[in-house]
């Protein structure tokens, strides 16, 4: 399998958005030859970190504060998930293939993303204040919760990541993450320390999104210098206006995603209360932060998938490859390692044993983690790469509506193990569907890349169990495994392909 794909630079390109025509950068982004296990092992690596970081949030914040005010906190971020996707409605994918396709960006381009992601913001904080206002049950500490993370949201515009992603500057992106959780982390800690109470945790993230966004604009200015831009007599909100239509069918599957991963919380929390919204977050954050370091991968690839989309058939069947076996040797061992130990994951997150009642939700999520990541591939990697977009909206609109029908239905009679199972079968649902529409545009052979990490993860518990190994003992018989496979992959993974 091949380890990498040669990117190379083209004289006189542009990127096309909508119908208008953006003008590069007098200074080109110098993108050479970049080996796809550099830029996905950079965009994993502070993935983790960041990612950790974020969690580290969350674990404090549940740690200081009781499971009802945990709750509260956990509504509020899910709520923000769909008021985030709508401030960024696919513009930051899109914006970034547009970058990847064409290898250079322009400061029209930089502009019209960041106008309509601000607009947008502020029409998901107004729409969600106005809809939660007249919602049974939510307080006025769960309003300003939203506003304050709907506030973070129209900071976050100013967050240019997804113009160091498209150019293979992963380094870049991933630092500008880490500043951003980091400083949340070190303002969470002090706000809440003096007494600000649960409001610190979504101030503390306005104050790191403009500090991270602020470092992002000032790097941009030294990476890139700006020449003459052609159509620069139109006005910005009409060429905004352009490029928000352009992205509209992205933004809608960006969207209906949001939907189907966040709308669980919200259901558990109108439908069974704050308590077992907090059982039922600690079950599913753990997982949501691991499968965003899929997310994560995918995106270290995504710019190479979508340059091989255009140009060379075989060499993006075979970075597809590549990336689905990285991925299912990377998450399949420890999911099934994780389902084994659960019990001693949750009280060593927690150090409470009244969030052992998330056990079977844990162990619910480590499966539907895999095929979020899998989905994540399937329909960013291959369906967006592909210029897929309408596609990938009428597979997710169609999932969305199994998860409308079933997780409601689920929570009211089963309670949070109804709602886990309700997630679970959705994302298995989207998993058949986004294979089929993968197979019309690529050859697939997704099993063969399971039989290793399947057989790594299995003689992993067995070795557990049979030895009655402790969490301690058990990681490393894990971490063992999964440096065998890397191991017996080395040869695989040295060889060069362009």
């Amino acid at each position: 399998m091949p380890s990498s794909i040669a990117i190379k630079n083209e004289p006189n390109a542009t990127v096309l958005v909508g119908s208008s025509s953006l003008p590069p950068l007098s200074r080109r982004a110098n993108v050479g030859s970049i080996p796809l296990t550099r830029s996905t092992t950079i965009a994993v690596a502070g993935g983790l970190v960041s990612q950790g970081l974020k969690f580290c949030v969350i674990l404090y914040v549940a740690r200081r504060f009781s499971v009802s005010e945990f709750g509260l906190l956990s509504f509020a971020i899910a709520v923000n998930a769909y008021m985030f996707v709508i401030s960024n409605f696919g513009l930051n994918v899109f914006g970034s293939r547009a970058v990847a396709q064409s290898r250079v960006v322009s400061r029209a381009l930089l502009a019209e993303i960041c106008c309509l992601q601000a607009m947008l913001a502020g029409l998901g904080l107004g729409l969600a204040l106005i809809i939660l206002r007249f919602v049974p049950g939510v307080s006025h500490l769960e309003l300003l919760l939203v506003a304050l993370f709907g506030l973070s949201n129209v900071i976050q515009a100013g967050l240019f990541d997804w113009v160091f992603q498209g150019l293979h500057r992963q380094e870049v992106s991933v630092t500008l993450n880490i500043l951003w959780q980091g400083t949340w982390l070190i303002l969470t800690v002090a706000g809440i320390n003096l007494r600000m109470g649960i409001a610190a945790v979504p101030a503390g993230l306005c104050v790191s999104a403009l500090l991270a966004g602020t470092v992002g604009y000032l790097w941009i200015g030294k990476t890139a210098t700006a020449g003459p831009r052609a159509g620069e007599r139109a006005h910005l909100l009409h060429r905004s206006w352009r490029t928000l239509q352009s992205a509209a069918p992205l933004g809608w599957g960006t969207l209906l995603t949001t939907f189907i991963v966040w709308g669980d919380t919200i259901a558990v929390r109108l439908i069974r209360g704050q308590q077992a919204a907090g059982w039922y977050a600690a079950g599913n954050r753990a997982a949501l932060a691991v499968a965003m370091l899929g997310t994560l991968y995918v995106q270290g690839a995504f710019p190479f998938l979508s340059q091989t989309s255009q140009e060379n058939q075989l060499a993006f069947e075979r970075c597809f490859a590549r990336t689905y076996a990285d991925l299912a040797m990377l998450f399949v061992p420890g999911a099934l390692w994780a389902i084994y130990y659960a019990r001693e994951i949750i009280l060593l997150l927690f150090h409470r044993t009244d969030y052992l009642a998330a056990t079977f939700v844990f162990r619910t999520f480590q499966v539907t983690m895999l095929f979020f990541v899998a989905n994540t591939l399937l329909g960013t990697g291959v369906l967006v790469a592909c210029g897929q977009d309408r596609a990938f909206r009428v597979v997710l609109a169609g999932t969305a509506g199994v998860f409308l029908l079933f997780c409601p239905l689920f929570t009211w009679r089963w309670g949070i193990e109804g709602t886990a199972a309700a997630v679970l079968g959705t994302q298995i649902a989207s998993w058949l569907w986004f294979h089929c529409e993968a197979g019309k545009l690529m050859s697939t052979n997704s099993l063969s890349a399971l039989r290793w990490p399947l057989t790594a993860g299995i003689l992993s518990i067995v070795a557990c169990r049979g030895f009655h190994l402790s969490l301690g003992a058990g990681f490393a018989v894990l971490a063992s495994a999964q440096l065998t496979q890397v191991v017996l992959r080395h040869p695989t993974m040295q060889g060069a392909d362009s």
